[in-house]
């Protein structure tokens, strides 16, 4: 394994763990819900995101009990937005809800005058909203939406609601768009952090995952526009949802059988961002099986031991926001492996093969049981991270979809 620790120790979000690391093993449930699973690997990854969830818990100088990316360890001291929607979200059986409440409520007020929103909040209280690039993230306006849907989904009462709808507004309106279309348009003359799990790429233009973001916070913001009664803002975001969802034409590849990661630099075909655009809804019928169908087809140029490529083989990204050894190609975010999109995988292989995704996410759980849970794998034994979150709990959060046990109606085939 390469050792980047300095590298990574120049940048707050990204440090190297040293050495392998298998901190637990799993081979029995660790709840009462988990003892009744008949799927013993789902059972295994449940307790598995039971136990991360517990160890990622920390106090904060700021009044919250925060949670950190990766549990046990230091890697990425910080209160992540992201991250933390993404364990509201998938497994809010292991949250309290007072907790996602009360860090909902900590962003919302650390959003500035200028509508900007915290990307993070780092361990020792400092409000963060620049990541690479100089510019604000991109995807964090979207998070917050993201995360007060997970908060109302929690249950509970909503008398914050009133209050938190402008702020979320507000933030919304800063993400930059191209006004034809609504998709988030990042300048090529200034690239910079706009999706987190792409932090060091440089996708310009038309930026896919970001406009994907975009198009669900909408819809988040016209559900809560009908809750408090507002008919015309709830109008009006349905219909600038509807109107991303049409633009997505702009970055649909033909020759690729997928959609482009952006439309000026990394012009290329996204993996990722092609598996979420299934997994939100987003796409018709008819695209979401071709979407489907391709992934299927060609997943030996983007699986390794269950876990998923942002790009196919043998590409590399293009360009990239930070230009450093560990972004290398065959490092980080340009070329490993990773859990947290296995999945939106999934979900996209069991359209077009019955029982495809559920064994591709037994191979994710299998292996985390072998090796531990990291942030991103390669070949020879290259390993990122240990005990990274959205590793375990966004492939968890699909297979109770898949299951049908996550409480939500099914999505039509």
């Amino acid at each position: 394994m390469g050792d980047h620790a300095q590298a990574f120790g120049n940048s707050p979000r990204f440090r190297s763990t040293r050495g392998y690391q298998k901190p637990f093993s799993v081979t029995s449930p660790t709840t009462a819900a988990a003892k009744n699973e008949s799927d013993p690997w789902f059972a295994n990854l449940q307790g598995r995101v039971a136990d991360l969830i517990e160890h990622a818990r920390r106090a904060h100088p700021l009044g919250v009990t925060a949670y950190t990316p990766a549990a046990f360890g230091a890697e990425y001291p910080a209160l992540y937005l992201r991250d933390f929607t993404y364990m509201a979200e998938s497994a809010p059986e292991f949250i309290p809800p007072e907790h996602v409440r009360a860090i909902l409520g900590l962003f919302a007020a650390h959003v500035s005058p200028a509508g900007l929103c915290p990307e993070r909040i780092s361990n020792e209280g400092e409000v963060i909203y620049i990541c690479h690039g100089g510019r604000p993230v991109t995807d964090a306006p979207l998070f917050l939406a993201k995360l007060a849907r997970a908060c109302l989904r929690h249950g509970g009462e909503t008398g914050w609601l009133a209050g938190i709808f402008p702020v979320l507004e507000r933030t919304f309106a800063t993400v930059p768009v191209e006004a034809s279309t609504g998709l988030v348009w990042i300048d090529p003359a200034h690239p910079h952090t706009a999706y987190g799990f792409t932090d060091t790429i440089a996708i310009t233009g038309r930026h896919l995952f970001c406009s994907l973001l975009r198009g669900e916070a909408a819809e988040i913001l016209a559900e809560l526009a009908g809750r408090l009664g507002q008919r015309e803002p709830g109008a009006r975001y349905a219909a600038e949802a509807a109107r991303i969802r049409a633009g997505l034409e702009h970055l649909w590849s033909p020759e690729h059988g997928l959609y482009l990661a952006g439309s000026v630099d990394c012009r290329q075909p996204d993996v990722w961002g092609s598996a979420y655009a299934g997994s939100i809804g987003a796409l018709d019928p008819a695209r979401h099986r071709r979407v489907a169908e391709t992934l299927l087809a060609r997943r030996e140029r983007f699986l390794l031991r269950g876990q998923v490529r942002h790009l196919p083989l043998p590409e590399f990204w293009e360009k990239r926001v930070v230009v450093a050894e560990w972004t290398e190609p065959g490092t980080f975010q340009n070329g490993p492996y990773w859990g947290t999109a296995t999945g939106w995988m999934a979900e996209m292989f069991e359209l077009a093969a019955p029982g495809a995704g559920l064994a591709l996410l037994r191979e994710l759980a299998a292996d985390f049981e072998a090796n531990g849970v990291w942030e991103c794998i390669g070949p020879d034994g290259h390993a990122r991270v240990a005990n990274n979150l959205s590793s375990a709990c966004l492939p968890y959060a699909a297979w109770k979809k898949l299951r049908g046990t996550d409480g939500r109606p099914r999505p039509a085939p």
